[in-house]
């Protein structure tokens, strides 16, 4: 093998291993694009989960089905754990709404909808104190989702100790049986008056109406002042109830400007939306009418060549083979 062939043969090796450089170089970049790509994908997925995710809060009615569906997902995808902590801990704090919702007969906050009157199902200060110490914990307890959590596990733990307090003052007047006096009935029933209308009062009552009965058969002057005592109790559960949804009002309404305001935001972004499709649109309209025009230039100019060049093969053998006289 001479020296030429040598250098013509490291030549193809130096240009053979440039281009697949090259070549891994691109499929790289490619790789890393399409990582961040799905990546986008993934998250703007988690962003659909929440009403509002910079304040912490959900979309109304999802399940945290939807957090596990998502980081299936993910995993299948290879996405980065960043992205799966990120779920993990949205998945937490929905689970702790969940649980915290649970505590009473209807959802109290929901999306960005907070009910003004909420009613505990039963007593359950251990299961308040639970919650308070998990949000303590959460990624989101500074946010304002976090900060009306707390505000409502704080009356959730007002109601739960007056329910409480109801229940024993409730189970005492029972256990008088005869040496009951009307002046113990009134002075019992206090902590009952302030509560709620609920499902649990509604048992307290029942449990109470016996002793109830007993003390109106006793004395007519004891019913009227029986009559007077269920009046006040009424005023007093208003009283009561006013003063709770009082916070939880200022709230609300806050919230709804918030929904208000992400209301128009969407607005604006769908209609940014529409421009851009309407432009791209436009875009790739030209591009085919320019992209129709050129093959319909080249077809006629193959066309014009395949007549000249016709023309002059004619004029050619005209030439060539000229008639006889």
């Amino acid at each position: 093998m001479n020296k030429k062939t040598i250098g013509w043969l490291i030549l193809g090796l130096v240009v053979l291993g440039a281009v697949g450089f090259a070549g891994y170089h691109i499929y790289r970049e490619n790789v890393i694009q399409s990582e961040k790509e799905t990546k986008k994908v993934l998250n703007d997925r988690l962003t659909d989960l929440y009403e509002d995710q910079p304040s912490g809060y959900f979309k109304a009615d999802i399940s945290v089905d939807a957090f596990d569906e998502l980081a299936d997902e993910v995993k299948s995808q290879r996405g980065e754990s960043r992205t799966l902590e990120d779920i993990d801990q949205a998945k937490k704090n929905f689970k702790l709404q969940e649980e915290m919702n649970a505590l009473f007969e209807k959802d109290v906050l929901n999306g960005l909808d907070l009910s003004a009157h909420p009613v505990l199902k039963a007593p359950s200060e251990e299961k308040i104190n639970t919650l308070k110490g998990e949000l303590d914990e959460r990624s989101a307890k500074d946010k304002s989702w976090g900060q009306d959590i707390r505000m409502i596990l704080g009356i959730a733990e007002t109601q739960s100790k007056d329910f409480s307090k109801a229940d024993a003052d409730v189970t005492n007047l029972i256990n008088k049986g005869t040496s009951l006096t009307l002046t113990d009935y009134l002075e019992g029933v206090k902590t009952l008056a302030v509560l709620p209308d609920g499902k649990y009062k509604e048992a307290l009552l029942e449990k109470l109406a016996p002793v109830k009965d007993q003390l109106t058969n006793e004395n007519n002057d004891f019913a009227a002042q029986i009559q007077q005592s269920d009046a006040s109790m009424a005023a007093a559960e208003k009283s009561y109830q006013e003063r709770q949804a009082k916070e939880l009002a200022a709230r609300n309404k806050e919230l709804t400007e918030l929904k208000k305001e992400l209301a128009e935001k969407q607005a604006t972004y769908d209609s940014y939306k529409d421009i851009i499709d309407s432009i791209d649109d436009s875009r790739k309209d030209d591009s085919s009418r320019k992209k129709s025009e050129e093959e319909s230039r080249s077809r006629e100019s193959d066309s014009s060549r395949s007549s000249s060049s016709s023309s002059s093969s004619s004029s050619s053998s005209s030439e060539n083979h000229p008639e006889d006289d």
